[in-house]
């Protein structure tokens, strides 16, 4: 088994569960042997950050319930339509680009307010060139490609124990 990271992951994310009875503590052990030591693609959605700041507290507005396309990439400028006028997205917002089977995860650096039901918008990292124009942009719950890092994951030896472990993006 081999775990190559030819690149520095853009996002690498520390999780740590909460203190486990004896059942979440097997289902986290399931998940453990289920990643095969990093050998699993992991989708990862953000719980701190699955809307965008302007509609925490609505989370149902209708305006994140269609998902975007993207039209166009000059550089990391990003051109999206297909999606509700007045939808607007800002700076540390997170959203998500899938081509295909792959998944990618972006923070918004320069946001837009939606009109002609079109949006240009600033995001890092840089787009990488598996994702192509007419990917799928998610605004409500984004999802990333992720690999549990190689000998990260640990659980302490206490009554109620906490499992910690971490997630790297992955390319495709």
């Amino acid at each position: 088994m081999a775990f190559v990271e030819y690149a520095d992951a853009y996002w690498s994310i520390n999780m740590k569960t909460v203190p486990l009875r004896a059942s979440g503590r097997l289902l986290v052990e399931a998940f453990r042997d289920a990643c095969r030591g990093g050998l699993q693609t992991v989708l990862y959605t953000p719980q701190h950050m699955c809307v965008p700041q302007a509609y925490w507290g609505d989370s149902a507005n209708s305006k994140l319930a269609n998902d975007g396309n993207l039209v166009s990439i000059t550089g990391n400028s990003l051109v999206i339509n297909s999606v509700d006028n007045g939808l607007t997205l800002g700076p540390g917002d997170l959203i998500s680009a899938t081509t295909g089977s792959y998944n990618s995860l972006f923070r918004v650096q320069a946001g837009a307010v939606a009109a002609s039901n079109t949006m240009t918008i600033t995001v890092e990292p840089t787009v990488a060139a598996y994702i192509t124009a007419g990917a799928v942009i998610k605004f409500k719950n984004p999802i990333a490609n992720m690999r549990v890092l190689p000998g990260s994951f640990d659980i302490t030896d206490d009554i109620m124990p906490s499992a910690s472990f971490t997630l790297v993006e992955i390319p495709k």
